[in-house]
């Protein structure tokens, strides 16, 4: 079992895990996810085990979130330093350019 606490302090619990995809019964939306994922911590049940979903998060992106039956299956992973330095650098320059009143 796993659960994940958010940037704000919310959480979800008793996730389990198939592949890459938590899944849980609570219904989720991609709203559920929306500005939380700066920081993100995964908690893992003590199995012995090692897993690489499990640590302290930060700039996580939120891959994909489907219902499936009674389930909901969603995919989160932490975006990469640079892909994340050129969404900060492509935001900085649309902020700019729309306080100068150009249009790109």
């Amino acid at each position: 079992m796993y659960s994940i606490t958010f940037s704000d302090g919310a959480k979800l619990d008793n996730l389990t895990l198939n592949g890459n995809n938590f899944i849980t019964s609570q219904e989720i939306t991609e709203a559920t996810f929306r500005g939380k994922l700066s920081r993100v911590k995964i908690e893992c049940d003590d199995d012995g085990v090692m897993n690489e979903m499990c640590g302290e998060f930060n700039n996580m992106e939120l891959v994909q979130c489907k219902k499936y039956g009674s389930e909901y299956w969603f995919i989160l992973r932490e975006i990469p330093p640079e892909k994340f330095e050129m969404l900060r650098l492509a935001g900085n320059i649309d902020y700019v350019a729309m306080m100068a009143g150009v249009t790109l």
